[in-house]
């Protein structure tokens, strides 16, 4: 036995939803008829033929604009078209659900693949581009420090220049000792020890 409390049986609300769609249609149309029919009414013999009918012309669309302006403002016809909308987003959706399994099945790519690819290429694009440009900051601040450094040289030891960072230290070497190698001077010169 149902439960008495539960008054939102989804059948006896669509169906008064429909009743009252049908309800208001139908005034709405009896306001549109009872309209034409003052319109003429109206009529007077001793105007002339063409005033009579630009008066009926005119009543007819004042009534018509009306009636579709009531019509489309309505939340039935609102409803029903927020509906008509869902429905169509959701059969877009499993239209190109369909048709993504169906290249699979053929083994083609589908749009979603290639829409997947595209991001990962566009997320790729934007990781590159920021390595670059930090790479070019980090030249920038090289050729920067290098201009002071030709600076500072070629104006001597008047001006101090700017602190250069020490390279890290890399991995140890081992704890043979070579011999230092001798130079041999090229023939021609004098190597500085014989000055």
């Amino acid at each position: 036995m149902p439960d008495d409390d539960d008054d939102t049986d989804p059948i006896s609300e669509a169906t008064r939803r429909f009743t009252e769609g049908q309800e208001h249609f139908a005034r709405l149309w009896t306001d549109f008829a009872g309209k034409m029919a003052s319109a003429g009414a109206s009529f007077s013999p001793n105007a002339t033929p063409p005033d009579a009918a630009r008066g009926m012309r005119s009543a007819f669309f004042d009534a018509l604009t009306g009636y579709f302006e009531q019509y489309l403002r309505s939340p039935e016809f609102l409803d029903s078209w927020k509906q008509v909308m869902a429905g169509a987003i959701e059969f877009r959706r499993q239209l190109n659900e369909n048709l993504g399994r169906v290249h699979h099945e053929f083994q083609g790519t589908s749009r979603q693949d290639i829409d997947q690819l595209m991001i990962a290429l566009t997320h790729l694009e934007r990781r590159l581009v920021d390595t670059i440009e930090r790479a070019e900051e980090r030249i920038d601040g090289l050729s920067a420090r290098l201009q002071l450094l030709e600076k500072a040289v070629a104006g001597g030891a008047s001006s101090s220049p700017a602190p250069i960072a020490k390279p890290k230290p890399g991995p140890k070497k081992t704890t043979e000792k070579k011999a230092p190698a001798k130079k041999k001077s090229a023939p021609g010169k004098r190597s500085r020890a014989r000055k």
